[in-house]
């Protein structure tokens, strides 16, 4: 089982390697349609290749499950899980350990879980956060107010081309500005992240350098009925139409009075409009021509076929009044309405006073914009994450502080305790919450798990340890001298700090050998922490496997009733098929 899964990640490691970090390579990837995709994201490449091998899904659902949580580390994941395999594999052949076949592996793997208990968490606080701590405060003249810049260019970098990087950064920086405007600041980007889909518009056939941000919430839709309007209006969101199919209690006994009737009730309900001072109809479906005409008569703007979400998302947001007549259900108030022009399109844009944003993405060819789209919204997840971890971990040390000093003065007023939100990204820059990208986190970890006299199980610290370092050495795959060089002068960095610490002297200007000038992109401690964890997780899910049953029919669970039938047309299969030994070593 360990060869097969070694194999597998091999074949895996193969197609994520080449576009890993800013020097990475797109992937081409084509189907029998002849439809190609040209990404860089790792989580797309993955999952377009239909995996069928069962390592290979298995992988793959922890490789997605990892980055729904932290947006983040689907090509390191890769990388990771298949250098801790080959160090196992290496391990097992160096040693002579044939028990490492079924119980010894488990055990191995019950024990790598554990390392993430106990000695990630210990390198984590009494390691990598006093060195970032350290490196921050050193260089916090270029770090202090573009943290979050440094941390967006940090994500995309390597999932995008570095000229459409630069692009992307600066729009989706801008629009998250503008989206936050004063607000909290954790809130905003759960805001973000859970309505992505309403809060960005892709359009294709333009260049990325024409992403921008549009004030108001634009409507993929161009305006049945369009009239000028100025300042603030009244809409009505309808979900039904205004047609004969909707309207009830109607004694049909005759055909023409029963169309007279359905007139009359469209007219009332169209009057009731007049009155509301409605001037904009946000229809989700068709209405009837009569209404279209009435529209125009009285300069009453039209939108239909516009999406239910997006409906129910304007209500929420303008909170909606709720009115009593069907189909006339919520009225909303509007900044202002207007028509944009996107890609050779027209759109409808409303315009709403909670400030709302639309993210409008632009790129050449219908691959290419969904790469950007899903780099944009991983950027957003990645945010959330980073954001949630540090609020989670100052809401615990100010409940412990509150509850020393209202010990001492019960008086204390606990809001006087609360951290601003507004000073989250200096407060995680200062708390060691992020870092820089090319290594860091791997090489302080490294140290941390070969070097620890504390470690309760060197073995597999040794294991973690070597596995580590194929992250920055795919970094610098071109050249395999950067890689040691990098690594020597880091090291010679700790050492130098260590040394300055103990003498109690001034402590040098830090680079930690990674040889940044300007200031460099950042990544989230809590990600390539969690990261470490989902690879351990998924390890130890793959050691307990101990075997893999290819089967024709689909798995049967639960309890079962067989006839004498069923068994007999089982064993006829079941015979039919080749050996299991022949199944189990089935060429990937």
């Amino acid at each position: 089982m360990l060869e097969e899964c070694v194999s597998v990640l091999g074949a895996l490691e193969c197609v994520v390697r080449r576009c890993l970090g800013p020097d990475g390579g797109s992937v081409l990837l084509t189907r029998d349609t002849g439809e190609t995709l040209i990404t860089r994201h790792g989580q797309r490449v993955l999952c377009a290749l239909q995996l069928e091998h069962p390592v290979a899904r298995m992988v793959l659902d922890c490789m997605c499950a990892h980055a729904k949580a932290t947006g983040d580390g689907t090509k390191s994941f890769i990388l990771l899980l298949a250098a801790l395999l080959r160090g196992i594999q290496n391990s097992a052949h160096m040693h002579r350990k044939g028990s490492w076949t079924g119980p010894g592996l488990q055990n191995l793997a019950n024990r790598l879980l554990a390392v993430s208990r106990k000695e990630l968490d210990d390198a984590i606080i009494h390691k990598i956060t006093p060195y970032v701590s350290l490196y921050c405060s050193h260089h916090s003249y270029k770090l202090e107010g573009c943290i979050l810049d440094l941390l967006i260019g940090g994500y995309i970098s390597g999932r995008v081309a570095i000229g459409q990087a630069d692009i992307l950064k600066r729009v989706l920086c801008e629009f998250y500005h503008k989206v936050c405007q004063d607000q909290d600041i954790i809130e905003t980007i759960s805001f973000i992240h859970s309505h992505f889909s309403l809060l960005h518009t892709p359009v294709t056939g333009l260049p990325v350098g024409a992403s921008e941000v549009i004030e108001g919430l634009v409507v993929t839709r161009d305006w049945s009925v369009w009239t000028e309007l100025q300042g603030p209006v009244k809409a009505l969101i309808l979900y039904e139409s205004f047609g004969p199919s909707f309207v009830d209690n109607i004694s049909v006994s005759i055909q023409q009075d029963w169309l007279h009737r359905t007139e009359s009730i469209m007219k009332q309900k169209l009057l009731i409009l007049l009155d509301l001072q409605v001037h904009v109809l946000l229809s989700s479906v068709k209405q009837p021509e009569s209404v279209v005409q009435w529209a125009r008569l009285n300069h009453i703007a039209l939108l239909e076929f516009v999406d239910s979400a997006q409906l129910d998302f304007l209500s929420n947001i303008s909170a909606a009044e709720t009115l009593s007549h069907p189909p006339l259900q919520h009225l909303v108030k509007l900044k202002y309405c207007r028509s944009v022009l996107l890609g050779g399109h027209r759109y409808a844009c409303l315009g709403t006073f909670s400030h709302t944003h639309t993210l409008v993405l632009c790129a050449p060819a219908p691959g290419l914009l969904d790469q950007t789209v899903c780099v944009s919204q991983g950027v957003f997840a990645m945010l959330q994450h980073l954001s949630r971890i540090h609020d989670s971990f100052n809401k615990q040390f100010q409940s412990s502080v509150l509850a020393a000093d209202q010990s001492k003065s019960p008086s204390l007023d606990q809001s006087q305790s609360t951290l601003s939100t507004q000073d989250l990204w200096g407060g995680i820059m200062r708390a060691g919450g992020v870092l820089p990208v090319g290594g860091m986190f791997e090489f302080l970890l490294h140290d941390f798990l070969l070097n620890e006299r504390n470690c309760g199980d060197p073995e597999c610290c040794r294991l973690l340890a070597e596995a580590l370092l194929c992250v920055p050495r795919a970094l610098y795959s071109h050249n395999q001298r950067c890689f040691l060089n990098i690594q020597t002068s880091f090291l010679s960095d700790l050492k130098q700090s260590d040394r300055a610490k103990l003498q109690g002297s001034e402590l040098p200007d830090l680079k930690f050998g990674l040889g940044f000038s300007e200031p460099p992109c950042l990544e989230s401690v809590s990600g390539k922490q969690q990261l470490v964890v989902s690879v351990l997780q998924c390890l130890h899910r793959l050691l307990s496997v101990g075997a893999i049953l290819h089967t024709r029919s689909p798995l049967r669970t639960g309890a079962q009733t067989h006839s004498d039938d069923d068994e007999e047309e089982e064993e006829a299969t079941l015979s039919s098929q080749k050996p299991l030994k022949e199944q189990l070593h089935k060429p990937y």
